[in-house]
């Protein structure tokens, strides 16, 4: 069965409803576990069946495979959005008389991720994402920005099927490593000899896993990208002879 999700806000929250603060340093650490939670998508079907029943807190709908392919006109080819390493981006439309609750026909996005080349949740299960009103933002765009620093470092593509299995999908493959400093430098494209400031290829690294964050909010602001790059530029030093002209 395909599972999709849909929330009024663009987060999906589960909270512990036995969880009472007693003072303002355990609400602060509430609130930290609170927002590491909101920032992890459910990532098997046992997860999504247990957010769908927490319908108190959570207002999600939960389609099944037959109901995806109604939305989506059977995931026709015309209705592609959009294809990507991780799969498909199909638009469909919800109406009343799938479901109830819907007054006028809502129109949607839903992502089906490659069960053969996506790593992410069981390979054995087709994920579904209901994606709401299915609109790309300026957070899609670094999210694919973090993509082409993948690539620039490690020297391969986003998706290359000519390798192992494990390594096909270069997101997934490098970005356990992001955040570990000595095995990051592991991954570095070997045509660079070495040739670089380990301290500089860290610090990119580090800027990638920000960028391919799971949650949108929590990723960086392309301006903000910018003033982080800046300060790696190499300097270029000119000839001492070159004569400049005013």
């Amino acid at each position: 069965m395909g599972n999709c999700w849909i929330s009024g806000t663009s987060s999906i929250y589960r909270m512990s409803s036995n969880a009472k603060p007693e003072s303002p340093k355990f609400q602060s650490h509430v609130m930290r576990d609170k927002e590491k939670e909101d920032s992890r998508l459910p990532s098997n079907p046992e997860e999504v069946e247990d957010l769908r029943r927490d319908t108190a807190t959570n207002p999600l709908v939960a389609f099944t495979f037959n109901e995806l392919k109604t939305i989506t006109g059977n995931f026709r080819q015309d209705n592609v959005l959009g294809v990507g390493g991780f799969g498909r981006v199909y638009k469909g439309f919800i109406t009343e008389d799938l479901r109830e609750g819907f007054q006028q026909p809502l129109q949607v996005a839903v992502k089906v991720h490659d069960g053969d080349n996506s790593h992410q949740g069981h390979r054995e299960w087709l994920e579904f994402f209901f994606l709401f009103r299915g609109h790309l933002t300026a957070m899609s765009d670094v999210y694919s920005f973090g993509i082409v620093l993948l690539e620039l470092l490690t020297g391969r593509k986003s998706l290359d099927k000519s390798r192992p299995v494990r390594e096909q999908m270069l997101a997934d493959w490098a970005a356990p490593l992001l955040t570990h400093k000595k095995k990051v430098l592991g991954i570095i494209d070997p045509r660079l000899s070495a040739d670089y400031p380990d301290k500089s290829v860290q610090k990119i690294a580090m800027l990638a896993h920000h960028c391919l964050n799971r949650n949108p909010k929590a990723r960086p602001l392309m301006r903000d990208i910018v003033c982080s790059l800046e300060p790696l530029q190499l300097p270029i030093d000119l000839p001492s002879t070159m004569a400049i002209n005013p």
